[in-house]
């Protein structure tokens, strides 16, 4: 058994998450990706997550929207990715890309409307940057003591650059960067670098991250609260209770208590209105 964990700790990760990249690019096209080309192979949306396809929280860190999303997030991933793994072992690395995939996911399920698609690695990128500083803080005389030294600071004005781009460019899901960064960040400080002891509040550190992950994955995939889900469980629905979840969406959208046929006339008009929105592409 041990031997058997010591090979798969030795699968060079890094090296398949970057063939997934390539290999994903070349189906859906990397030049002129074709968006119905990225839902079949996987793009995220929140309504696809919560009819029954959670994959899509995974699947989509794989997808980029072009040659240039694609070999940014490459060349980000050569640099970070090889030391990383070194550092955990490949298992922990894999565990670390795909928790910091999901918590890019569950952010843009959370925030994001229902039929938003979204596509790129760079959430869990991002997860691996979270990873950096929780290895630096629990490898230090106390948690603060990093900032002593040149190269952790660079590493967090790296990471505030980023958001900041995030911030300025209407195309790059900033949410899915910080969902991935929190939960990388998260995982690593609590169970993948316990440093040189684990006191007790530890345990209640991965309790509390556990119950959290849970609890954001339930809301994402069962997303029974957000006024846009009643309206679209509306559309598949007929008779009173079609009127009576119309009438819920309404007074979600407008914030009052009641709802009578004008507000929903209005409710209406603007959703057959509105036109979905491009993919969200991830740096």
């Amino acid at each position: 058994m041990n031997d058997g964990l010591r090979r798969l700790d030795e699968l060079p990760v890094t090296l398949l998450v970057a063939l997934a990249y390539l290999l994903c690019a070349l189906w859906t096209d990397p030049f002129a990706p074709d968006p119905q080309a990225l839902e079949r192979a996987g793009w995220l949306t929140p309504l696809a997550a919560a009819s029954g396809e959670g994959w899509r929280l995974f699947s989509y860190a794989f997808l980029h929207g072009g040659i240039v999303h694609l070999l940014f997030n490459l060349a980000m991933f050569a640099q970070i990715a090889p030391p990383l793994e070194r550092s955990l072992g490949s298992l922990r690395f894999a565990l670390l890309y795909a928790v910091a995939a999901l918590g890019g996911g569950i952010a843009a399920c959370l925030l994001y409307d229902v039929r938003q698609p979204v596509v790129g690695g760079s959430g869990a990128l991002f997860g691996m940057l979270g990873a950096l500083v929780a290895m630096n803080m629990r490898s230090g005389r106390h948690l603060l003591s990093f900032l002593d030294f040149a190269g952790p600071r660079r590493l967090l004005g790296t990471i505030a650059a980023n958001l900041v781009i995030g911030f300025l460019l209407p195309f790059v899901s900033n949410t899915a960067h910080i969902g991935g960064l929190l939960a990388g960040f998260l995982l690593t400080f609590y169970w993948l670098w316990p440093g040189r002891a684990e006191p007790r509040t530890v345990w209640r550190g991965r309790l509390a991250t556990v119950v959290l992950l849970g609890g954001l994955s339930f809301g994402s995939l069962c997303p029974v609260w957000r006024w846009d889900w009643l309206w679209l469980q509306s559309e598949r629905a007929s008779g009173p209770r079609q009127e009576a979840l119309q009438r819920a969406a309404a007074m979600a959208y407008f914030g009052v208590r009641t709802a009578d046929a004008g507000l929903v006339a209005r409710f209406a008009e603007r959703e057959l209105e509105e036109v979905p929105q491009p993919p969200q592409r991830r740096r």
